[in-house]
């Protein structure tokens, strides 16, 4: 877990930044790739690690492939073989920027914001843009976001055996609680 914090405080520190920070470990990132009438394929990871800058609303993720956890052994054993390769690709990364992200204007309430960055899957990186449900509470910040990304955009291969069960167009899901770095 330190190399991860120490690859994202990295990512992080490339852009100058001296403020404020927001960390969690414990981010929900989950995907479903299911098509309608099959068996569901979904997973989850507990696990991502993100960081934001409360000054400049720039936010880093790392998510590490194998630790989403599926449903079946089976489906958790072809997508880090045959599907992501974490092996070879272990980690997924974002970086980007928070639009207009004032610290002093969260509350309770959630307030939506965008998000434009890169995501990285594979070794393949693409621009991303979404919508974000923020909020603080106490001392902590709460994000959640959901956005669909396409399989082929990141040179995921489906089998043709699989094709009419497994969606190009897979949904994500995150839920992130981040605590004050000091």
């Amino acid at each position: 877990m330190r190399f991860y914090l120490l690859t994202l405080i990295f990512i992080v520190s490339i852009h100058g930044i001296v403020a404020q920070k927001f960390y969690t470990d414990k981010g929900i990132t989950k995907f479903d790739g299911s098509k309608a009438a099959f068996e569901p394929i979904k997973a989850s990871n507990n696990k991502t690690v993100s960081i934001i800058n409360s000054a400049t609303g720039e936010i880093a993720a790392l998510i590490r492939i194998s630790e989403f956890d599926f449903r079946l052994g089976l489906m958790q054993e072809h997508f880090n073989e045959n599907y992501l390769e974490s092996n070879v690709y272990p980690n997924s990364t974002f970086e980007g920027q928070i639009k207009n992200f004032i610290l002093e204007e969260l509350n309770q309430e959630y307030k939506e914001y965008e998000i434009e960055g890169v995501l990285t899957i594979k070794g393949v990186n693409n621009d991303i843009i979404t919508k974000a449900e923020i909020r603080k509470i106490d001392e902590k910040i709460e994000l959640s976001s959901g956005f669909s990304v396409l399989l082929s955009d990141y040179k995921v291969k489906i089998p043709k055996i699989v094709f009419k069960k497994i969606d190009e167009e897979v949904k994500i899901n995150l839920n992130f609680v981040y605590e004050r770095k000091q």
